[in-house]
């Protein structure tokens, strides 16, 4: 009797510890606020941040885990990506000099700036073992007026690493993270091309 209940409490034991690795079908993950590399080059100069404009259909599905070819977990994320991305490129720019403002100044030489986030999604491909199975993909159009110059550009980051195959959504946010971090990047560097 007692070996039964023994074996029995092993096997539930084992049953919740697996259970408790199962999927969710859907996950929330939370995006740190970005944190500037110091600038190697002091710039100057006003921009006008017109506006940050996240453009995607479905503004909180940030990512998605799969296996077998099937969505298991949806990632979402319950913050404003454009607030995010208005926080970050003001903070990108101000690291390197430039005063950033949101209303329309007198000065001719100021950049009047905008941007729509177009895409960003990460995916974490539970059933590959070997190579990349963690892709993340952002990209944005950059609007930007000086003077009598426009310039429309869009700006596209992906990147794909290899994790081990029991990672989860904290790998996948860290990386969305990463990727976000690359892609204010990108856009502040072609602001500073296009404004002078």
């Amino acid at each position: 009797m007692l070996k039964l209940s023994l074996s029995s409490a092993l096997f539930l034991l084992l049953l919740v510890g697996l259970g408790g690795c199962a999927q969710k079908p859907r996950a929330l993950i939370q995006i740190d606020p970005f944190v500037p590399n110091p600038a190697v080059l002091q710039k100057s100069g006003l921009i006008v941040l017109e506006g940050i404009v996240d453009a995607r259909k479905t503004k909180r599905v940030v990512g998605r885990i799969v296996k077998g070819g099937k969505t298991v977990t949806t990632l979402y994320t319950d913050q404003a990506l454009d607030e995010w991305f208005a926080d970050a490129l003001k903070k990108a720019l101000e690291v390197e000099g430039c005063r950033v403002v949101s209303e329309m100044s007198d000065n001719k030489t100021a950049a009047q700036v905008k941007v729509e986030i177009d895409y960003l999604n990460a995916t974490l491909d539970k059933s590959r073992f070997t190579g990349e199975n963690l892709t993340a993909k952002a990209g944005a159009t950059l609007y930007i007026r000086q003077g009598n110059s426009k310039i429309t550009k869009h700006v596209s980051l992906v990147q794909s690493k290899w994790v081990p195959p029991f990672a989860g959504e904290e790998e996948v946010r860290e990386y969305l993270q990463e990727t976000l971090a690359g892609l204010v990047d990108e856009i502040r560097n072609n602001i500073d091309i296009y404004r002078f």
